[in-house]
């Protein structure tokens, strides 16, 4: 099927922007920490129980695993952590024009470690891709607007290293995908191995609320988490693989990196935010880097 990489990647943009707008809400409501301590772990039933109903087959190369594993901790573990803190902090829709520099950081780790291609024109589109996203975080929230996130240094920089957590999260996978893997399966062991890093430590640290109390009290918590599971760390997180698997990493990054213009009706939506002329013009400036590098 021809362009089955970019599809997925356009398809992984739209599922994550309805998860940025409900993970945002739960981590409002529970903390970023809790939404990634307990997303993971649904995730991963989800994925074992469609993976081995409907494939069954499990035969890993080691050294394919351990990319595969690396690659969760980077991104489902560290990059997500701060990604959900700054959303809690600055809001969704400026968290997740942050992320837009995903694809700039990502192509300039897949020069130096995969090898993949960074021309002057890549170089151009992650110039204009930065430069979009950095007029819309400059900007000030409105003051009609009924949702009031805080623009704080604390809060861009969490959305900066979440950023870089995606990107290096990518590149690891890209490794690790080999060719008779399958994308859902790739999925799995990332998610199994970001549970097996951060449930043990945050247990030891006394990070983790007992979810009885801490869903019992907010069901609406529960049910922002649901979704946001299903849309992000299952479908999201599996057709991001199918996406790197089936085109280029720096390609893939940039498609998924649309989440900023796909959330905007969203954040009217759902969040009640006005939306400036700034920064709808931010977002569509960030989205024309990222149709540079696409074209390069």
């Amino acid at each position: 099927m021809p362009f089955i990489g970019e599809i997925a990647a356009l398809t992984t943009a739209c599922l994550w922007s309805v998860t940025a707008i409900v993970f945002t809400q739960a981590s409002k409501r529970i903390g970023g920490l809790q939404v990634n301590l307990f997303r993971i772990p649904v995730a991963v039933v989800l994925l074992a129980t469609t993976y081995f109903l409907f494939w069954g087959k499990v035969d890993v190369p080691r050294q394919a695993a351990l990319m595969l594993a690396v690659s969760g901790i980077a991104g489902l573990v560290i990059g997500d952590t701060f990604l959900f803190s700054a959303m809690a902090i600055i809001g969704s829709r400026l968290s997740m024009l942050l992320m837009a520099t995903v694809p700039a950081i990502t192509a300039v780790l897949a020069y130096l470690f995969l090898g993949e291609p960074l021309t002057p024109v890549m170089i151009i589109g992650m110039m204009v891709t930065l430069a979009g996203v950095s007029w819309v975080v400059v900007e000030r929230v409105p003051e009609s607007g009924t949702s009031r996130p805080r623009l704080t240094p604390k809060g861009i920089l969490f959305g900066i290293l979440g950023a870089l957590g995606q990107a290096v999260g990518l590149i690891f996978a890209k490794k690790g995908l080999v060719p008779q893997m399958h994308p859902l399966l790739a999925t799995l062991i990332r998610m199994t191995s970001a549970v097996l890093i951060i449930w043990p430590i945050m247990l030891l640290a006394r990070r983790v609320k007992n979810p009885l109390r801490l869903f019992g009290s907010d069901l609406t918590s529960l049910r922002y988490l649901l979704v946001g599971v299903v849309c992000g760390p299952f479908l999201g997180v599996w057709m991001s693989l199918v996406a790197i698997k089936f085109t280029d990493t720096g390609v893939a990054a940039t498609l998924m990196s649309t989440v900023p213009v796909t959330m905007l009706p969203l954040v009217v939506l759902i969040e009640k935010e006005r939306l400036t002329s700034r920064a709808v013009a931010g977002a569509f400036v960030a989205v024309t880097g990222v149709v540079i590098l696409m074209l390069r």
